[in-house]
C-alpha cells in the first residue's frame, strides 16, 4: 500500500481550508491523503494561530522565496509535501498592498481591473501576479493555484443553495458579495453570521459541498479549472 499523499494548503482563512480539503478528497476519489494547513496555521479548534487574508499569502510567498534564495520551487518545503494548493480569491484584484503595514516595498501590480465576464480575464492576471510573488515564470510541478471568482463563497453558495436567485443567475462568478447570500439564509442554514464565517457550520456542510462538486464545476469556470489542474498533477500510486 502506498503512503498517503501529503497535501499542503496555503489559503486565506480557516473556512477556505475546510472547503478545499473536502473538495480535494472528492477529487482524489478515495485515495488516502493528509491535508496540512500551511498558511494560516490552525489550532485543533480550527482557529487561525497565524494571520490570515490575502496579504498573509503574499508575505508567505515572499518568505518562500527568501528561504529558497531564488525561485520558490527550490524551497525545501516541497520535500515535505507531495502537492501545495495556493488559494487567492479574485476580489484581490481590487486590493492594495497598503492594506497591510507589514508589506514593505511592494510591487506595482495591484489593484487592476478586467471585465467580467469572462472571469478568467481577471484570474489569469491574478495568477501572473502570484507567480511574481514566488519569483517564478511558471508553476512549480508540485503547486496548484486555486483562484475562485469573486470568492470561494460563490462555490459554497452554488453547492449548497443552487436554487438561490444569486446562485442561479447568469455569470454568477462575476457577482460580488456572495457572502451576503449565505448570511441571509434561515438561521439553521446560515454559514455566516454578523459578517463572521461560522467554522462549525462550514465543517458540518463540507461533505455536502464535495458531494455537489459536479454542479459547482458546471456553474463556475474557476471550479472546473481547479479540478482539471489538480487532477493533472496527482502523483501516481
Amino acid at each position: 500500500m502506498s503512503n498517503p499523499l501529503r497535501i499542503g494548503f496555503v489559503v486565506e482563512g480557516p473556512t477556505d481550508f475546510v472547503v478545499l480539503e473536502s473538495v480535494v478528497a472528492k477529487l482524489l476519489d478515495g485515495r488516502e491523503y493528509e491535508p496540512v494547513a500551511v498558511q494560516p496555521l490552525l489550532s485543533d479548534a480550527f482557529a487561525a494561530t497565524t494571520g490570515g487574508g490575502w496579504t498573509s499569502i503574499y508575505l508567505w510567498c515572499r518568505q518562500m522565496v527568501d528561504q529558497a534564495g531564488g525561485a520558490a520551487r527550490t524551497n525545501p518545503l516541497f520535500g515535505f509535501h507531495d502537492l501545495l494548493v495556493i488559494q487567492i480569491d479574485a476580489y484581490v484584484a481590487g486590493k492594495n498592498y497598503t492594506d497591510d503595514d507589514r508589506i514593505q516595498n511592494p510591487p506595482n501590480d495591484l489593484p487592476f481591473t478586467r471585465a467580467c465576464p469572462p472571469a478568467r480575464d481577471t484570474t489569469d492576471r491574478l495568477r501572473e501576479i502570484m507567480l511574481g510573488w514566488l519569483n517564478e515564470g511558471s508553476l512549480p510541478p508540485q503547486m496548484i493555484f486555486c483562484t475562485p471568482s469573486k470568492s470561494l463563497e460563490t462555490w459554497v453558495l452554488v453547492a449548497l443553495f443552487p436554487q438561490n436567485q444569486f446562485a442561479a443567475s447568469a455569470n454568477v462568478e462575476c457577482r460580488i458579495n456572495p457572502e451576503a447570500q449565505l448570511q441571509a439564509r434561515p438561521l439553521a442554514q446560515r454559514l455566516i453570521r454578523s459578517g463572521k464565517k461560522d467554522i462549525t457550520k462550514y465543517r458540518e456542510r463540507s461533505t455536502d459541498i464535495a458531494t455537489t462538486w459536479d454542479q459547482v464545476r458546471q456553474r463556475c469556470t474557476e471550479a472546473e479549472r481547479f479540478t482539471q489542474e489538480f487532477v493533472a498533477v496527482i502523483p501516481a500510486n
